[in-house]
């Protein structure tokens, strides 16, 4: 029988939550009918061919007064990053809940499956309709956890309590006689949890009751160590940063780039440059041809492709998630960090190059690569459907 599935997506940038959502349609099969709702429609093309409608959904936008008035600290917790996006502000929360019990009551919606929306897993937990987490590891925590942990150590201030989080959200439930939840984590409490990651890059590793879902779609094929090019992805506004710019213009190395979010004028300056601009995503077999360097924002999507790939990766974060994940890799030894707009072109250069000609590292992302291939890869298609399908029966 023909059930009714929402792809819901309601914060964050990038093109890494639409292809989770397709991965998810895919596997369950084309006997269902799909609809997306999503916060950003810059990579919606990428679901016509799963769904039959696509269209804005309610997003999750900055409400940064409370933090503003406290001096601008930087978000210590995913409790303090929720409460400034509209947990914080029980009136915009409301706005935000009853748009998606709308969509779901006006579009009679069977399922729910949510990457980075946690209001809409709340309003399908309201109307007693199945809810499936996914996302990364990062932005897909656990339910259960009494308070949620700080992520880097030298962001320790608190803006929001998560009690009064937790009461808002209760709130919104209370008038559909659901018993309150116990924990602000539990604005987490799905169905099916499928957070898509590796427990080295899990913030909560260990605090999960529910299998991690694989990071990559299938396996890819490892770097030889003879690819001659820096292979540069950055998908949003990182290169309104001028010295990043003035870096790959000034590397007197290959760059290929694939830069979705950059403007007309600035990748004719790249070309210009010398730097081969990609109009269309690399296939992934080409990137390991070709390739002996990354370079990329830290994206979680970005580095576990690199990680599969075997090949070193330059980072440069944009917001404390990648800065999370890059640290990670760090420590795994196949990563370098650029410090969030404070280096100069030349610096950027510099540690390019060093990592560039560096043998050492090129064998120790290809020793990693083979270390970490049952946690990238494995049977995606068949671990969704195993999980998620009897939510449809």
């Amino acid at each position: 029988m023909t059930k009714r599935v929402l792809l819901a997506w309601e914060g964050g940038a990038g093109r890494g939550h639409v292809v989770t959502l397709k991965v998810m349609a895919e596997a369950l099969g084309p006997q269902h009918h799909y609809e997306a709702a999503l916060c950003r429609m810059e990579h919606a093309a990428e679901l016509s061919a799963v769904c039959d409608e696509v269209y804005p959904s309610a997003g999750l936008y900055l409400h940064a007064g409370p933090r503003k008035k406290l001096g601008w600290p930087r978000t210590a917790n995913w409790a303090d990053f929720l409460g400034d996006l509209v947990f914080a502000f029980p009136e915009r929360l409301k706005v935000q809940f009853d748009w998606w019990i709308e969509v779901l009551r006006s579009r009679r919606i069977d399922l729910v499956i949510a990457d980075f929306a946690p209001i809409s897993m709340l309003a399908a937990k309201a109307l007693d309709i199945p809810s499936v987490c996914v996302g990364t590891g990062y932005s897909a925590p656990p339910p259960g956890m009494k308070t949620f942990p700080i992520l880097l150590p030298e962001y320790t201030t608190l803006v929001h309590d998560e009690r009064h989080l937790l009461d808002n959200a209760n709130a919104l439930l209370a008038p559909f006689d659901i018993e309150p939840l116990k924990a602000f984590s539990d604005v987490y409490r799905a169905s099916v949890s499928m957070p898509r990651t590796i427990r080295q890059l899990d913030p909560y590793d260990g605090l999960r009751s529910s299998p991690l879902l694989p990071p990559l779609n299938e396996a890819v094929p490892r770097g030889t160590g003879a690819g001659e090019d820096i292979f540069v992805y950055f998908s949003t506004a990182e290169t309104a940063y001028a010295p990043l710019v003035d870096a790959l213009c000034g590397l007197d190395l290959p760059v290929r780039a694939f830069l979705p979010g950059a403007s007309l004028e600035l990748l004719d300056r790249l070309g210009r440059a010398g730097v081969i601009v990609e109009t269309a995503p690399v296939p992934v077999e080409l990137i390991a041809q070709r390739s002996r360097l990354m370079l990329n924002a830290g994206q979680h999507g970005s580095l576990c492709m690199g990680l599969g790939l075997g090949i070193p990766q330059l980072t440069l974060p944009q917001h404390l998630e990648h800065l999370f994940h890059a640290r990670r890799a760090s420590d795994l030894g196949v990563a370098e960090i650029v410090p969030y707009r404070s280096w100069e072109a030349w610096q950027i250069i510099a540690l390019a190059r060093e990592m560039y000609f560096d043998p050492t590292r090129q064998s120790r992302a290809r020793e990693l690569a083979d270390a970490l291939y049952p946690d990238l890869f494995g049977d995606i298609s068949g671990l969704v459907r195993e999980r998620v399908e009897p939510l449809l029966a």
